[in-house]
């Protein structure tokens, strides 16, 4: 395959034995090649899954591959080419050890995983071995495989410190089934790179995308070792058993959110499942791990179990002014108003604590609902802005319009004082 740059232009078509094509605004040149004997064989059908198995893969890991892109080769085309040949297919079924796919092309080396798994701790991770020498932290992600074989996101964290023996252990959340974990480190290069790494906080896949892809941070600022990956396959002792009759439903976070609802239901029984946005972030809504459509754009969405669901909320950055997100409680220094009953109001939502997104100019009222029981009055209404107690208002109700982000706390004391 050539490159053409000025002899023909920006052509496409067919001239002669050649084919013109565009791409990245560059015009490609290719032979033209009319017939195939036979597009059939069978080393044409498992050459065709492998290539198939390669785009799956890359999709699915997209978030996490950094792999910086090179001219007209994108990071998922460079992956698909790194991992190519660590794939095989037999009789037109493509497949891969987990443990041999690779997220970086880095140049440093990295010990193998170590972990192991408990509903009471977690999943501890670390290095086989000291690797404090070679990198500066160390990036672990935690993939769990769906009923169909697909592997879907579920957490990440950095492991800033090496630890005592220099193999960086950290902690992820108890995942039951089979996972897939992989490891990176970076080592710093120049004085400037901790401080960007350090202000950046990891709560999901497209963060450590932004931490590690070569787009945010120079090659000079920092090397990458290769990955590591690992395997856990389900241990039947851990796995809570499903009764006849019930199915598991799985609820998975992708952005920025947190959910609720895991567990296992009788078919038929309704389960409601909760998505709450972080600071910064929106829910978007719920899809299934089949589709990318979505079903419900319900924080709080209720459905009848039919059988065993894979669902995930989608959580997006809230656009700059577009909305805001404000929580809403009884100030966490009154427990003596909080267990009288003490309850804040904003619209037709009352509770000790309400998490809501305003559209940038909008106003909220703000009502404190006095405690049923004890000697109380409403004092005032509190702002924490950068950690920062601010008196705002002693009315009740309240009229509000937030400039950004914002904690507000219903204060109350003691009648008579």
């Amino acid at each position: 395959m050539g490159k053409v740059t000025s002899l023909y232009g920006k052509t496409t078509g067919k001239i002669g034995s050649i084919v013109f094509s565009t791409s990245g605004g560059e015009t490609i040149a290719r032979e033209y090649n009319p017939n195939v004997a036979n597009p059939n064989t069978m080393a044409q059908i498992n050459q065709r899954a492998r290539l198939k198995l390669m785009s799956q893969l890359s999709a699915a890991l997209a978030p996490v591959i950094a792999i910086p892109k090179k001219g007209l080769v994108s990071s998922r085309n460079a992956f698909t080419k790194l991992n190519f040949e660590n794939s095989m297919a037999q009789n037109g079924v493509a497949q891969i050890t987990y443990e041999n796919v690779q997220l970086t092309n880095g140049n440093l080396g990295l010990p193998t995983i170590e972990a192991t798994r408990s509903q009471a701790t977690g999943i501890s991770i670390n290095l086989a071995e000291d690797a404090s020498s070679a990198v500066s932290r160390v990036v672990y992600i935690l993939y769990r495989k769906t009923s169909e074989q697909r592997l879907q996101f579920v957490s990440s964290v950095i492991a800033e410190g090496a630890g005592t023996n220099g193999t960086f252990p950290a902690t992820l959340p108890y995942t039951e089934g089979d996972i897939v974990l992989y490891a990176y480190g970076m080592r710093d290069t120049s004085e400037s790179a901790s401080a960007k790494y350090g202000n950046m906080q990891v709560a999901n896949a497209i963060d450590v995308a932004r931490l590690t892809a070569y787009r945010n941070i120079s090659s000079e600022d920092y090397q990458f070792t290769e990955t590591r990956g690992a395997t856990m396959y389900a241990d039947q002792s851990e796995i809570t058993p499903v009764p006849e009759g019930s199915a598991r439903v799985f609820v998975t976070a992708l952005g920025d959110g947190s959910v609720t609802g895991n567990g296992v239901y009788v078919i038929g029984q309704n389960a409601t499942v909760v998505a709450t946005a972080n600071a910064g972030s929106r829910f978007v809504g719920w899809r299934t791990q089949q589709s990318t459509d979505i079903i419900s754009t319900d924080a709080s969405y209720t459905f009848a179990v039919q059988g065993t669901t894979d669902l995930i909320a989608v959580f997006a950055e809230s656009l700059p002014g577009s909305s805001y997100v404000v929580n809403v409680a009884v100030d966490p220094n009154n427990s003596g108003a909080s267990a009288a009953g003490a309850q804040v109001k904003v619209g037709a939502q009352t509770g000790t604590q309400l998490n809501l997104e305003v559209n940038a100019g909008e106003s909220i009222t703000l009502e404190a609902v006095d405690p049923t029981g004890g000697n109380f009055e409403f004092n005032t209404w509190i702002a924490v802005v950068d950690g920062q107690r601010q008196n705002i208002s002693s009315s009740s109700p309240f009229t509000y319009t937030p400039s950004g982000n914002v904690t507000i706390y219903a204060n109350w004391r003691q009648s008579g004082l």
